[in-house]
């Protein structure tokens, strides 16, 4: 009877080491969908712990025209919150019939540019421009129209500036808090510490950048992506081949002449290309105009910079070491 009993001891040890367990890995909180690696890392600095963020459109895909498979949508659905860029970045998503609390980066940076609007535009604070004034209604395709190389509309590419980011944080903080009320004040917190990190962040993109004469704060860059960041820090993208960012842009033959011509009537000493390009456009651009293709820019995911504020001082490093001038010899 005593080996029975001793017997009968072990499934109810077992049964409490595994409740000990699973008490003490405990719920990690809400499981966050975020759209792509840029909103990912944004979003993980403000769940920190308390929430776990699923990336959802691979580094290695295009979000301009990815689409959900069945497990995607699955997924989504399983999710507590899904944080996209919005401003259509994210086209083959179905966002209105997801039925999940949802937040869009885009729709709390103030007002958004249309493509080529860059240049001094001071975007203001999200009281000032945000979506209610600003919408789609006042911005979209109809407004702006067809524009050069078939861009039109509002340019989602509102990352490219960090105040813009700052701005949108505390909203992004705001839906985990509602998601996830027992954290609230955790993920407000890390929002205010990230919102102080990326004004440092600005910060030092403006001094680094400093170091480029007014005179030569032109940009070719291989796709329509850095009109954001041209706006916040005094440049003038003058020209594209690529119309957007992304392997379905493909560039005309007319595109690739007014680059081309733009190279020589500037004199810009570089033409900035993004990390995942095919070169082969660009090497035809660098051979007939003798201009140097600096590549290594991030645009779309932070790649081996590891995050959002890392990829934007390496692309602060990679202009200012094209465009500055050389110092001057004693």
């Amino acid at each position: 009877m005593k080996i029975a009993a001793s017997l009968l001891t072990v499934p109810i040890l077992l049964l409490a080491t595994a409740c000990g367990s699973e008490e003490e890995g405990g719920e990690t909180g809400p499981t966050v969908s975020a759209t792509t690696g840029i909103v990912a890392g944004i979003t993980e600095q403000v769940a920190g712990d308390d929430a776990a963020v699923e990336q959802l459109i691979p580094d290695s895909a295009s979000p301009h025209d990815f689409a959900l498979s069945a497990k995607d949508r699955a997924a989504l659905e399983d999710s507590t919150l899904l944080v996209s860029n919005g401003a259509q970045l994210e086209t083959g998503i179905p966002f209105e019939d997801i039925d999940v609390p949802q937040v869009a980066l885009a729709d709390h940076t103030g007002e958004l540019l249309a493509f080529g609007e860059e240049g001094g535009h001071d975007h203001g604070s999200e009281e000032e421009h945000g979506e209610e004034e600003h919408g789609e209604e006042e911005h979209g395709e109809e407004e702006h129209g067809e524009e050069e190389h078939g861009h039109s509309g509002d340019d989602p590419h509102v990352w490219m500036d960090p105040t813009r980011v700052a701005t949108a944080v505390p909203a992004i903080a705001d839906a985990l808090a509602e998601a996830d009320p027992d954290n609230a004040e955790g993920y407000r917190e890390r929002a205010r510490e990230y919102v102080t990190e990326l004004e440092a962040l600005d910060g030092e993109v403006e001094e680094q950048l400093a170091e480029v004469p007014e005179n030569q704060r032109e940009l070719v860059t291989s796709h329509d992506a850095l009109g954001y960041f041209a706006d916040r820090y005094g440049f003038e993208v003058i020209a594209t081949p690529f119309p957007a960012s992304g392997p379905e842009a493909e560039p005309s033959a007319a595109a690739i002449v007014e680059v081309e011509e733009a190279v020589q009537a500037s004199g810009v000493p570089a033409v900035f290309a993004e990390e995942t390009d095919d070169p082969q456009v660009l090497e035809q651009i660098a051979d007939r105009t003798g201009v140097e293709i600096v590549d290594g820019l991030l645009v779309e995911a932070p790649g081996d910079a590891g995050s959002y504020v890392e990829m934007m001082r390496r692309n602060a490093e990679l202009i200012a070491g094209a465009l500055a001038e050389p110092p001057q010899s004693s």
